[in-house]
């Protein structure tokens, strides 16, 4: 039995040089990967009443944005920050740009360059509506934008 196989092994040696793998044919443009619409992503970074310091949650979601936005080489970034109707309009502006500060220096850490960004104090526009106060309005948002 062990003869049979001493036969067979110089034949299927030939066999698999003789088949080389095909080539591989090159690459069309539907191959290509198109590049990725930043311009929809939006993220939101809540804060506490009265706060600017970044959360671990938020924290998590500011890598988001960081990793998001290395991907996206032809966009800049606006920053926004809301506070909400619980003060005074004065001290909703700072809060709302202390915020979107905060933001911006814990982008910075991660490599984000600050010359595309854009930041937006709104304080307290958009936190009263015709239903009364929306508690929710005490956050950031960070949109990413096409570069013109």
């Amino acid at each position: 039995m062990k003869n049979q196989y001493l036969l067979f092994a110089p034949l299927l040696m030939v066999a698999c040089v003789s088949n080389p793998a095909p080539p591989v044919a090159p690459a069309g443009p539907e191959a290509v990967a198109a590049a990725p619409d930043c311009s929809l992503e939006t993220f939101a970074i809540y804060f506490d009443e009265g706060a600017s310091e970044l959360s671990d949650e938020s924290d998590a979601v500011v890598d988001a944005v960081s990793d998001t936005f290395a991907r996206c080489d032809l966009y800049k970034m606006e920053i926004e920050g809301h506070a909400d109707a619980s003060g005074d309009a004065v001290t909703n502006q700072a809060i709302s740009a202390a915020r979107a500060e905060a933001v911006l220096a814990a982008l910075r850490t991660r490599g984000v360059d600050a010359e595309r960004v854009h930041l937006v104090a709104s304080g307290e526009k958009g936190a009263v509506t015709d239903e009364g106060a929306v508690p929710i309005n005490r956050r950031t948002e960070v949109r990413l934008v096409p570069e013109s």
